[in-house]
């Protein structure tokens, strides 16, 4: 709004009006393609999965079979068409206010432990992963499925963003209120005026776009896990140098 003025006085007030109302029914008509799309493809993608389980079980029989080796390539193709579509889903749910965090007292290291684990056995021992710091033997209140959702997350980030130096950190820290996990990479790093919009739904940073896959969903999705623990979230990074992801959960 803008003031019109008659000498000193104001005479009257200008302004414009949007109508936001199209927009805002493009967005919901988006959001209810992307929960429906995600939950059809769940199902065909589950059964092609089990099937190709199947076949490679039977051509192992033989490990010289080059059918074998193809079978297992198509696999992990699968399970990452799988781990994007769940991300799909996972966002939809965010939107809709559904999604679920049940939150019970359980030991956060070996919640981290579990992470780290999974990243070894799937990279095929091709990564060095070292714990600094350490948590008092105590129970946190949290969901643990969500919590090591965003440790893999921030993990399988800095492997694949660091593709020189495949070395990480994980480091943890307690104070009488909260606690503090973090993992550092020393890999390409982000600009500073673009770290506040890592944790945008769909935000890619452009420059590594074209370099590196993702449909850039996975932080949103870390981001509303924490928010929902009632902690924080956050990042430091330096441009070819490395970033250290972190975030924390309150104690009580």
């Amino acid at each position: 709004m803008s003031p019109v003025f008659d000498g000193k006085s104001i005479k009257n007030w200008v302004g414009t009006f949007t109508d936001i109302d199209d927009q805002k029914k493009v967005e919901i008509e988006k959001d209810e393609f992307l929960s429906i799309a995600s939950h059809e493809l769940k199902t065909p993608l589950t059964s092609i999965k089990a099937y190709m389980q199947l076949l490679e079980r039977k051509l192992k029989i033989n490990e010289e079979n080059a059918e074998s080796s193809y079978v297992t390539k198509a696999l992990a193709q699968v399970e990452k068409l799988n781990s994007l579509i769940t991300d799909l889903l996972d966002v939809s749910k965010i939107d809709n206010g559904k999604l679920k965090i049940n939150k019970k007292r359980a030991n956060l290291d070996n919640v981290i432990n579990n992470a780290i684990d999974t990243i070894i056995q799937t990279h095929d021992n091709k990564v060095k992963i070292t714990r600094h710091g350490f948590i008092p033997d105590m129970l946190i209140p949290l969901d643990e499925i969500r919590i090591e959702q965003v440790l893999i997350n921030f993990l399988t980030n800095a492997i694949k963003y660091s593709p020189s130096n495949n070395q990480i950190i994980v480091s943890t820290f307690v104070d009488e209120n909260e606690v503090k996990v973090s993992v550092t990479d020393f890999g390409i790093g982000i600009p500073d005026f673009k770290q506040d919009a890592v944790f945008k739904k769909f935000y890619r940073v452009e420059e590594s776009s074209l370099q590196f896959q993702g449909m850039g969903i996975g932080l949103y999705i870390c981001s509303e896990i924490i928010q929902q623990h009632d902690g924080t979230i956050g990042l430091s990074s330096v441009v070819d140098e490395g970033s250290t992801f972190y975030f924390t959960l309150p104690l009580n």
